[in-house]
């Protein structure tokens, strides 16, 4: 069984992230624990130390349980195997990451609404929450019908890992997936290129033997890729190529600066990303 830790607050990206966390587990048996941590500092001026600071604590985190169940008791119909929310006082990253390391979490998810203006998701993966969480990592930007996830390939040694997690939390279920290895190029030439025309348009055939991989790893499992295509394009022709899915799975950028194309393609998408760790 997954093990999941969600992030939530009393927002609609907490919503929307836990409506398809609740998905995620109906369909794959994953087990659901929500957290919530309540940042004094933001909370306005500290009255003190001592017996004052920690009734004025109390009192955050008591006002804050109200709130987040509410979110919870409005998603318990169709999610009964939500279990009672943790709750936690202080700096947001440093407590999530102490809860995903003292308990093992497999998966980690978070609410993170789609935005045009790319740069509060670059900011999001630059944070040290993502760069240290020892999970993979699933940011929900829409909510979805989970019908078909695509798996983004870029070389042979990110394969494994991002394979198995794919695995790991979609086995044995019957979700349609699709493969797509990206080559990033320069604006001005194109385009989306069926696989057994890859070699025409990328050196070597790489691309080819890095899908067949793919492939033969996926039908070592009992699964059947519906699709495997090649995209050598700009972030921005390539983040459209996969608009349409209800999940993009890649591993998680190395270099999470402004610059990465990666995390360019992965900013522009609006669905969910599964990010996994090399």
């Amino acid at each position: 069984m997954i093990k999941t830790l969600v992030s939530i607050n009393a927002d609609l990206a907490s919503s929307i992230a836990l409506r398809y966390a609740c998905q995620l587990a109906n369909l794959t048996g994953m087990l659901l624990q929500t957290m919530h941590v309540v940042e004094p500092e933001q909370e306005g001026h500290s009255p003190g130390t001592g017996w004052v600071r920690r009734t004025w604590e109390k009192g955050l985190l008591e006002a804050a349980q109200t709130e987040i169940a509410r979110l919870l008791d409005a998603e318990r119909a169709a999610c009964p195997a939500l279990s009672v929310p943790m709750m936690s006082i202080g700096v947001r990253e440093d407590e999530l990451l102490h809860e995903l390391e003292e308990e093992s979490y497999d998966l980690f998810i978070e609410g993170l609404l789609h935005s045009y203006d790319p740069s509060y998701f670059y900011r999001k993966i630059r944070s040290k929450l993502f760069r240290k969480a020892p999970s993979s990592i699933l940011l929900v930007k829409n909510l979805a019908s989970l019908r078909n996830i695509v798996l983004m390939l870029e070389n042979e040694p990110e394969l494994q890992p991002l394979i198995a997690t794919f695995l790991k939390i979609f086995k044995g279920t019957e979700i349609g997936v699709d493969l797509l290895h990206y080559r990033f190029q320069s604006a001005g030439r194109v385009s989306l290129i069926d696989k057994r025309e890859a070699t025409t348009s990328l050196r070597r055939g790489e691309p080819d033997e890095i899908l067949r991989s793919a492939e033969r790893m996926l039908a070592a499992e009992g699964w059947n890729v519906r699709e495997s295509l090649v995209v050598h394009d700009t972030p921005d022709k390539i983040g459209d190529c996969m608009k349409d899915y209800a999940m993009v799975v890649s591993c998680l950028p190395r270099q999470s600066g402004m610059k990465n194309e990666l995390l360019e393609v992965l900013g522009r998408v609006p669905s969910a990303i599964l990010l996994c760790r090399e």
